[in-house]
């Protein structure tokens, strides 16, 4: 696997070469390929928070994951370029988030993606799964699952305005909302970076506004239609570290996302006002199996769900840390990585191309 340079933007639907971070993908099997993207050092969006953690950002590694989904989609299974991909449900585990090494170059991540699932014919596939495996320089981060559907682009618009019973408001005429809230209230600095307009926190939840960042060059790289599910894990990944620390005490520079699972039943429509509610927070309750074991940290769990005209349209369970933690440890040892790379960086001989293809 190559960390040279990046693929072909188009295939991940980015306008904008800075929000490419895939490096490479190779297919191993008809349903298994591996993936490789390497985590810039400082971004506007992703490195632009409060934490003293010294982790990754977990909504950058959502993102690695999905443009692995997203090109894996077009280029291993034949998912045409004009199809509109549809979120169903996705969830991630970051056991190893905590502990993930630190080092000089830009981390560099190594993906094993598993599909299953599978909807349809070759050339006119309608649905996927995928089963993302993480891990940053040898050491094993978690993983991402991502259940996602496609609709051909020749009756996407019928069937989006079919479903929303009125016409597509155009991008350009989409209110920008209320003003934020204070950035430090949600790990911020930049008041751009903060999706939260009115918050509202009760004795045992809360409730919150969702301002549709459309000048947003990360959250929205181009137009679209809806609000995209990066953004409402976004506000999720808010309203948890604002309600967190007025619920429990904890220190929001000292919390981290560590997991969630989601499903959607409905397109977030930009016209119409988005509300996150906390329905209830706990400390997490392992179930059968113990995602989270090992973690050093205090592990709570927070129950969504986001509402539009009344109607719940996504719903689901994200987890943070607070952790003491301030500096993370070496690599871990004994489990072989998932894919081999140099110590450093560099072009190896007889490499024609490193994820170019078309």
């Amino acid at each position: 696997m190559e960390f040279t340079q990046t693929v072909d933007r188009s295939l991940l639907h980015r306008w904008a070469l800075s929000e490419v971070f895939l490096t490479d993908a190779r297919r191993v099997n008809a349903s298994e390929y591996l993936a490789a993207a390497q985590l810039p050092p400082a971004h506007g969006y992703y490195t632009e928070r409060s934490a003293r953690l010294g982790v990754p950002d977990p909504l950058l590694l959502l993102e690695c994951a999905r443009q692995a989904e997203t090109y894996g989609g077009h280029v291993f299974f034949d998912v045409s370029r004009d199809s509109k991909f549809l979120l169903r449900s996705w969830s991630m585990t970051l056991p190893g988030l905590l502990t993930a090494p630190r080092g000089d170059r830009p981390g560099e991540l190594a993906m094993r993606v598993r599909t299953s699932n599978r909807r349809g014919a070759a050339g006119d596939v309608r649905r996927l799964t995928y089963e993302v495996e993480l891990e940053l320089f040898d050491h094993r981060l978690g993983q991402v699952t991502i259940d996602v559907g496609y609709i051909p682009g020749a009756v996407y618009d019928t069937v989006r305005e079919r479903g929303r019973g009125r016409p597509l408001t155009p991008f350009a005429e989409i209110d920008r909302g209320p003003a934020p809230v204070d950035p430090h209230l949600v790990g911020r600095s930049d008041p751009a970076n903060v999706v939260l307009g009115e918050v509202a926190v009760g004795p045992d939840g809360a409730s919150a506004t969702i301002r549709p960042p459309v000048d947003h060059r990360s959250m929205f790289d181009h137009a679209q239609d809806h609000l995209p599910g990066m953004v409402l894990m976004e506000a999720a990944r808010q309203l948890c570290l604002l309600a967190g620390s007025d619920l429990f005490g904890t220190s929001v520079p000292r919390t981290t996302v560590v997991g969630f699972d989601f499903s959607f039943t409905r397109y977030a429509e930009l016209d119409s006002p988005t509300t996150v509610h906390l329905r209830k927070a706990e400390a997490y309750a392992p179930g059968g199996e113990d995602e989270f074991r090992g973690v050093p940290a205090q592990v709570r769990t927070f129950h969504l769900e986001f509402m539009q005209d009344s109607e719940v349209i996504a719903a689901g369970r994200m987890h943070t840390a607070t952790s003491a933690l301030v500096a993370a440890a070496g690599p871990a040892t004994g489990a072989p990585p998932l894919i081999q790379t140099d110590t450093e960086p560099r072009p190896r001989a007889g490499a024609a191309r490193t994820g170019q293809q078309a």
